[in-house]
């Protein structure tokens, strides 16, 4: 796969080269990042002109892989319409890794960037520090028979979700500026900076379009 197919301000990353046909680097933050190319048709079952089919197509791929949803959307990249898509996972003993994604799909193949995030030495400050907060102006509270904090839940689009991965108020982005190193706001600022900065050469940009039909 060309590097030149899809490009980016790799200002502060580590080219490390290729594995298994994708290119890959070290983000400023030492995270991984890579760019994949898919050739066959993309597997995307949703209109994406439509977010919430969009977003309900994500949820149910990622619900029966036991992650947990942050961000799901489609954003205009270089004149191209992307998914950015933002999920979490569980490590084991403890913390998250987090998940993020652009997808550029076209009618015959994909290209997809993709950032992993993995939380390090101690864990769950964050949620912590934001639970206090929040417990403090009674924005959220504690129940008594069940000991479990209560409004702490926050999935951004569905307010009924409450599974264990659904996300909290702490993984919110207004709070990523008060924890640079937290693996949720590394991730954030890599799409961001792909968001912003991704070019995507005039020969793949001249493709047939994805067009999902139903």
């Amino acid at each position: 796969m060309s590097r030149l197919a899809i490009t980016f301000d790799e200002t502060g990353f580590e080219h490390q080269g290729e594995d298994n046909g994708a290119i890959i680097w070290f983000t400023p933050k030492g995270d991984g990042l890579g760019l994949f190319h898919y050739p066959i048709p993309p597997n995307i079952h949703a209109d994406l002109s439509n977010i919430d089919s969009v977003r309900a197509f994500y949820r149910r791929i990622v619900s029966q892989s036991g992650l947990g949803v942050i961000e799901i959307d489609t954003v205009l990249v270089d004149g191209c319409t992307a998914v950015r898509t933002l999920f979490k996972a569980a490590q084991q003993p403890t913390g998250r890794t987090y998940l993020g994604a652009l997808t550029f799909p076209f009618r015959d193949f994909s290209y997809v960037l993709k950032a992993q995030c993995e939380e390090h030495g101690m864990t769950g400050v964050r949620d912590t520090v934001v639970a206090t907060r929040l417990m403090a102006s009674g924005e959220i509270g504690l129940d008594a028979e069940s000991d479990r904090m209560t409004g702490w839940l926050d999935d951004p689009y569905d307010p009924s979700e409450t599974g264990p991965m659904t996300r909290n108020k702490s993984e919110r982005p207004e709070y990523d500026a008060l924890f640079p190193d937290h693996p949720l706001s590394r991730a954030r600022w890599v799409l961001n900076h792909l968001e912003r900065t991704v070019a995507i050469n005039e020969t793949i940009k001249s493709q047939p379009a994805f067009v999902w039909r139903g």
